[in-house]
């Protein structure tokens, strides 16, 4: 098999956009559960 330019140009977006993917979606599981946190102390919110 021929692996090219575009093969590995493909093949990396892939993998950065996984990244990327998993990244956010720690972020946002982290800052749900930051939030929840906070209505349970019964803190006021800003």
């Amino acid at each position: 098999m021929h692996f090219d330019a575009v093969f590995w140009g493909s093949i990396i977006s892939v993998i950065i956009a996984v990244v990327i993917f998993i990244y956010l979606a720690f972020k946002v599981v982290k800052l749900m559960n930051e939030d929840a946190e906070r209505h349970k102390g019964g803190g006021e919110q800003s």
